[in-house]
Order: structure tokens, then sequence, then C-alpha cells
């Protein structure tokens, strides 16, 4: 008899295993990720913890140490006790309310913590004063600001179109003269003929500046005294007390331009020569035009 197709033939000693069913693959992997940790996981994770405290142990004085300091931190910023409650200016030179004044509000550190003042800052704000040439901040604790100011010195006043102003031996226009107002009797009287305009912050030729305070300080060991000085497009013109009119004319030579006025004036005083106009830029060959 044949056997069915149903049927097969058994071997001896071999059970009967019942037939499984191919499981998807997703199902498959989610059975074999839901297996307990084997002993080598658990070795791997304590390994790990282990690393972490032997990395931990001779550092945790250094990292409780860094916390502390934050926090320290964190309080001294918040400490009243450190919020600036005075600002001091010192002055290496005589200076006015006004500086003082304007110098303690554009500090702007009244109330703000010591430590958040940025002296650099406030030095600039101090120096954008136009009567102040340098400025230092220092801070004292807990709560006082220092401000050290220099001021500028005036030196001539600058006579322009639309005014007269102090000007420093840098050149620099510090202030505006008030009109009406005469100006010290020692400083130098200069008189702009080219027709700009100035304003306060500005900078004028500091060589010519300094070339006419010398020149007014040498002249009379030439034999002539300076009345005022003018500055134009001919270059320095002075005015003396005689009436002549020197043109020194550029600031270059200014030597043998005062050697050719000492023998121009010690010529004068013996001719008895009365000169309206002396012209030393020729330093080989000066001129003069005399009085009608």
């Amino acid at each position: 008899m044949r056997p069915s197709s149903s049927t097969f033939p058994t071997v001896p000693g071999v059970a009967d295993v019942p037939a499984v069913r191919d499981a998807p693959s997703g199902r498959r992997r989610r059975a074999s990720g839901g297996r307990p940790p084997t002993e080598i996981q658990r070795a791997l994770r304590r390994s790990r913890w282990r690393l972490a405290l032997e990395w931990l142990r001779p550092r945790w004085l250094s990292l409780l140490g860094a916390v502390a300091c934050f926090g320290g931190a964190i309080g001294v910023l918040l400490w009243s006790d450190f919020r600036v409650e005075q600002v001091t200016v010192r002055r290496e030179s005589a200076s006015s309310e006004e500086a003082v004044t304007r110098a303690t509000q554009l500090s702007q550190v009244v109330g703000r913590n010591i430590f958040l003042v940025s002296s650099q800052l406030v030095a600039q704000e101090v120096v954008s004063i136009p009567s102040v040439r340098w400025a230092r901040v220092v801070p004292r604790f807990p709560n006082v600001v220092e401000i050290e100011i220099v001021e500028r010195t005036p030196i001539a006043t600058w006579q322009a179109a639309n005014g007269a102003f102090l000007v420093d031996d840098q050149g620099y226009v510090m202030a505006e003269l008030p009109p009406g107002e005469r100006p010290a009797a020692a400083l130098l009287p200069v008189r702009d003929t080219s027709g700009f305009e100035l304003r306060v912050g500005d900078q004028v030729s500091q060589r010519a500046l300094l070339a006419a305070r010398e020149l007014v300080k040498a002249m009379p060991a030439a034999g002539v005294r300076a009345r005022d000085v003018e500055l134009g497009p001919t270059g320095l013109v002075f005015t003396t007390e005689a009436g002549w009119r020197v043109i020194f004319g550029e600031t270059e030579g200014l030597n043998a331009k005062l050697a050719n006025l000492a023998a121009v004036a010690e010529m004068a005083q013996q001719r008895n020569l009365k000169i309206a106009v002396l012209d030393l830029r020729p330093k080989d060959r000066p001129f003069y035009q005399l009085a009608p």
C-alpha cells in the first residue's frame, strides 16, 4: 500500500517535534531585545561606574572649590556693600567746577557694583570733556571710584571767523571765549585770516602756534617786540610795537630769519628808518618797505 503524502516515516529514538512557523523579522528583533542582560553586560556597566568614581575621587575637592568660588562671585556681585557710593576727582592743575561736575556725571558709576565698573570706558568718557587732557580711573574698595584728571592749559587766544577760542599747546580748541570777555594778558593773541570757522574740539596748526610763541619770545633780542600775531595765506605775520609788519611766512629757517630781522632793525635804528613792511621770506635778500 502506498503511503499518503501527509505521513512521514518515523525515525527510531527521535520524538516528534511540532512544526514552528517562521516569525516575522521585526517580531524576532523585539523578542531578542527583551532578553535579560548577560554577565558580560553587567560587568561592563559596573566598570563604567567604577571609572567615573575613580576619576572623581582625586578631583572632588577642586570641583567643590569651583562651585564655592562661583557662588561667592555671584554673592559679591549682588552684595550691596560693593555698590559705588562716592566718586572723587583728583586734579593736578587748577580746574573749574564745571569740569569736575561733568567728570562726575559722565562717569555714571554711582550705584553700580564696583567690580562691573570699566575703568577704561569711564576714563574715555571723562577725556571727552574738552578741558580735560588726560584721565585715569582707579576703583577703591569697597565702594569708591577715584578719577584723576589733568586739564588742558591755554597758551593762546585764536581769533577765527566766528569768534575767539582758547587753544592749548597741542593746538586743541578747548573752549570758546565769551563775547566781551578780555583774555588773560599771558595768552598769545593769534588772528586767523584764512576765513575758516572753528568749533570746540577742533585742531589748529600746532607747528605754527608753537613757532609763533617762540618767535614772540625771541624777537626782543633782535631789537623788536611783537604786539600780535597773524596766521593767513602768507604764513606767520607779526605786528610790532613800532608798527612794523614783519612777514616770517612758513616755519622753516626761523633762525636765519631772526638774524635778518636783527640786521634790519639795527640798520633802521642807525638810519632812523620808518619801516612799514619787512618780508623775511627771501632768506638771502629780505626786503622792506618804508612808511609814507
